[in-house]
């Protein structure tokens, strides 16, 4: 079949590769330039399963306009009241999650961690990863908090354990000896990799492939007729595919709207900031995520990146000075001679990105209510973890048209799209 993808983040090209793979016909659609360049340009680059499960969705409780960023999501004036409501909706949802959901995003999650080393592999993807994450307690409550989740984590067959002040320093031995530290949750094997390398060594692969990749090139409309789908362009240029997918990310909104499909999604906003390592010795060996933060720093390749801090409501634009000197000044605590922060603008990389997050979220990956038409989104914080997975899963079911308990608990018609 002749299917568009529509979006070239790390989840746009890895569902257009599975479905190369299966021996679809495929073309990618970008706004952009190149592949990576919206909400898969500088994630923090986490994708241990464990951490997804347990950590990478901000707390439930919410921190209010003028609150210093940290572990909750907070609430900016743009988000208005609809958003303050869909907080409340998401903060439910996600307290009483039930236990298909839970077990299918555990599912989509080993898949995804299997499809990513697999891919690597076969397609000698050579790109900045290691392994290991510790999640840092700063006090005796937090580290009790976190060992109670470590205990549920590895019952789930995860490689995660507690372990002491002095066990973690071990692991990370450039960890500043005068931070204070409880405790921390080690969680073994692959946890780091370079969401935006990746992607574009996929893109490569893709075209090598047989696939086709259109950049600079925006969506204006989906258009369904006759068993196919009209890809339309701003200049009304169209083509017609056999279905289209859906990866646009936050872009998704007006296709979908486009569509006669509601839109119950909330756009969140996180920073990083990427310097050059200053000795090896001091800096990571993969990556550490304190708890009390909830900022993520990690080693890829020769620099060091810090990230975190979620804000519901915002409009694009550049990276807050304010968010920017947060990440750095944990980096500094951790870490303090693990990077040139004081480098010149060139060397320093700050990014604010968006993703797209649903209202109990979990992200849709299945066909919508309108022929042809597929979604891959609104996989929040998770992205990077579950797209491999979420992509190999969705090919599946395109080709063999065949259900699971995956497809049941993720399937867009939960909420009526």
């Amino acid at each position: 079949m002749k299917i568009a993808i529509v979006g070239a983040g790390v989840n746009g090209l890895a569902t257009a590769h599975e479905l190369l793979l299966a021996g679809h016909d495929v073309t990618v659609f970008e706004r952009h330039a190149t592949a990576a360049e919206a909400g898969s340009f500088a994630p923090a680059g986490l994708l241990h399963a464990a951490w997804a499960l347990a950590w990478a969705e901000p707390q439930t409780r919410l921190h209010l306009p003028w609150s210093a960023q940290g572990a909750a999501l907070r609430w900016r004036p743009q988000a208005g009241w609809a958003g303050w409501a869909w907080r409340r909706r998401w903060r439910s949802a996600t307290r009483r999650r039930p236990a298909p959901a839970r077990q299918a995003l555990a599912d989509l999650l080993a898949l995804g961690q299997e499809r990513h080393a697999d891919l690597t592999t076969e397609l000698e993807l050579d790109h900045d990863r290691s392994d290991g994450l510790l999640v840092l307690a700063s006090d005796e409550r937090r580290f009790a908090q976190a060992a109670a989740r470590a205990i549920g984590l590895r019952e789930m067959g995860l490689a995660v354990r507690a372990v002491s002040a002095e066990e973690a320093r071990t692991i990370e031995p450039a960890l500043n000896p005068s931070a204070p530290l409880a405790g921390a949750v080690h969680l073994a094997g692959p946890a780091v990799a370079n969401c935006r390398e990746w992607t574009l060594l996929l893109r490569q692969a893709l075209m090598r492939g047989g696939g086709r990749f259109v950049a600079r090139q925006p969506i204006a409309a989906l258009e369904p007729h006759d068993g196919s789908i009209d890809v339309v362009a701003p200049d009304g240029e169209r083509e017609t595919f056999g279905a289209a997918v859906v990866c646009a990310g936050v872009d998704a909104i007006p296709l979908l709207q486009g569509l006669g499909l509601r839109s119950p999604f909330a756009v969140w906003w996180s920073h990083s900031l990427s310097a050059p390592m200053r000795e090896p010795v001091d800096a990571p060996q993969s990556g550490v995520l304190d708890l009390q933060s909830g900022v993520t720093v990690t080693r890829l390749g020769h620099r060091v990146r810090a990230s975190g801090g979620w804000d519901l409501g915002g409009d694009a634009g550049p990276a807050e000075k304010a968010a920017i000197a947060r990440l750095a000044q944990t980096a500094s605590l951790w870490f303090p001679a693990a990077a040139r922060l004081g480098g010149t603008q060139s060397a320093l990389q700050s990014w604010r990105g968006a993703v797209l997050a649903s209202p109990d979220g979990l992200p849709l990956v299945g066909a919508s209510r309108v022929p042809g038409v597929w979604l891959n989104i609104a996989h929040g914080p998770l992205g990077w973890a579950l797209a491999c997975g979420a992509a190999h899963h969705l090919a599946q079911t395109i080709t063999d048209e065949g259900a699971s308990s995956i497809s049941s608990a993720l399937s867009p018609a939960r909420l009526g799209l």
